[in-house]
């Protein structure tokens, strides 16, 4: 996730440089051919209707990134839900488990399920972060397993069910249980089901067109200006495309992303506060502007 702050022209030339690149070589093209070819359809080129293209455009492209921005904020809530609902787990772990040896079993259990969720969330393998925080009879029995992040969370219902807590209590443990199961299957929902191939084709080569034409519009009136107003007004429509792209597939492990690694980390601070571990782990850092 970048974090708000100050735009860099660096970051911003990497953001959409190459494209611009491009458009502002295709400008530099259409001018030159205009001075020195001096076409003769230039001149009655109607301004109008790339205006109004134009403007349709933007409203498509505002109209696709809100759509994408849901997605994301969506995405990010359901994280949100889910360090709510690791703390909820240890702590009812530790007050309702007859051992404390049982509710520990169960907290670091949490710890591996969410590193293993934010890894399955990008299509990574999990097994070096799961290393040394499940048994490994259990790693091995995992490895035969599509969705290892529901295994472990099947798992620890069990172990939950085996330690025999009072009747009373156990309806807080199963709320909180399918709380976690509910944001791992809206997170899933996400991951799997991209937008509409029309959200991500037609933006694209409207746009593009619409870069292609408006030199060709603007060189009439601009003359030697063109390159520079034409890439100026392209940018514009280049940026809002990319940030399109960039929003509606929040775990992509992306510089846009949803910032699980943090978020993961931060989970994992608070479980083994909680239990009073002497850990020394430390919340990431961003890098250069961007929270991983």
């Amino acid at each position: 996730m970048i974090l708000p702050g100050r735009a860099h022209i660096g970051h911003i030339l990497r953001y959409v440089g190459r494209p611009l690149a491009l458009l502002f070589a295709w400008d530099v093209a259409v001018t030159a051919f205009w001075y020195y070819g001096h076409p003769r359809w230039t001149a009655e080129f109607p301004a109008l209707p790339i205006t109004l293209l134009g403007s349709a455009i933007a409203v498509y492209l505002s109209f696709r990134n809100t759509t994408s921005y849901a997605r994301w904020w969506e995405a990010r809530t359901l994280w949100g839900a889910m360090v709510n609902t690791s703390r909820s787990l240890a702590r009812e772990a530790l007050a309702m488990l007859p051992l404390r040896e049982q509710a520990v079993v169960v907290i670091h259990r949490q710890i591996a399920y969410v590193h293993a969720l934010r890894l399955h969330l990008r299509r990574q393998a999990p097994w070096d972060d799961l290393a040394g925080r499940l048994p490994a009879d259990e790693l091995d029995r995992l490895r035969g397993v599509l969705n290892v992040p529901n295994a472990i969370h099947s798992h620890t219902a069990e172990l939950i069910a085996a330690a025999r807590p009072e009747a009373v209590l156990m309806p807080g443990f199963a709320r909180t249980m399918a709380d976690i199961s509910n944001a791992q299957g809206g997170m899933e929902r996400i991951k799997n089901t991209p937008l509409p191939q029309q959200y991500a084709t037609y933006p694209a080569i409207f746009t593009h067109g619409f870069c292609l034409l408006l030199p060709v519009s603007l060189v009439e009136t601009l003359g030697l200006w063109t390159p520079l107003g034409s890439t100026v007004a392209g940018f514009l429509f280049l940026a809002l495309l990319q940030i399109g792209n960039d929003m509606q597939n929040p775990f992509e492990n992306m510089d846009d992303d949803v910032p699980m690694s943090t978020l993961t980390r931060a989970i994992e601070i608070d479980l083994r506060d909680m239990l009073g571990e002497a850990h020394g782990l430390t919340p990431l850092q961003a890098d250069d502007g961007i929270l991983l």
